[in-house]
């Protein structure tokens, strides 16, 4: 990556950041199902890891294990303090389909994917990898829909007087 390339992506970084704190007011306060359009709904949840980093950029990292680290008096303490989220570990099922991933929220990547089972109606090797890429192509699209909600909430007018308030109160009352 270019040195140009790099500082636009830095200068970006907030947003994934500001997106996994987002996701994680929405799944507490109003639940974790979405409607992505054409018939697809799906539901996201955190799961059991959770990486906090130092609201200042200058201190250690907080990581989360086991249980649901997001319902953790840690994990409030953290919000509170500052701490910003930098990566988690989510679920996220659509009908019979269901996948795990940690999502670093810096860079927006998706890590340690877990796919749906296999099709038990694929017939052969191939098959089955065009079924796995399949539902790989459908994960990132699902993530990104997830992730266009968000934008489409903080880039409307009035988000810091409503949707953001909200937020910072959870945040503070956690």
């Amino acid at each position: 990556m270019t040195a140009a390339a790099t500082a636009a992506t830095d200068s970006y970084s907030f947003l994934g950041e500001e997106f996994l704190t987002w996701l994680w007011f929405r799944l507490e306060t109003r639940g974790g199902d979405f409607d992505l359009g054409e018939g697809r709904a799906v539901g996201v949840s955190f799961d059991d890891y959770l990486q906090l980093a130092p609201g200042d950029g200058d201190g250690t990292f907080q990581t989360l294990r086991d249980g649901k680290p997001s319902r953790s008096a840690e994990a409030a303490a953290g919000l509170r303090n500052g701490r910003r989220v930098q990566e988690a570990k989510l679920i996220v099922a659509m009908g019979e389909l269901q996948w795990s991933l940690i999502l670093d929220a810096t860079t927006m990547t998706l890590r340690s994917i877990k796919l749906p089972d296999d099709d038990p109606e694929a017939s052969g090797p191939e098959d089955k990898n065009r079924d796995r890429a399949a539902n790989f192509v459908l994960l990132h699209e699902i993530v990104e829909g997830v992730y266009h909600e968000f934008l489409r909430v903080r880039l409307e007018e009035g988000y810091l007087e409503g949707e953001a308030e909200a937020q910072a109160t959870w945040m503070t009352s956690r």
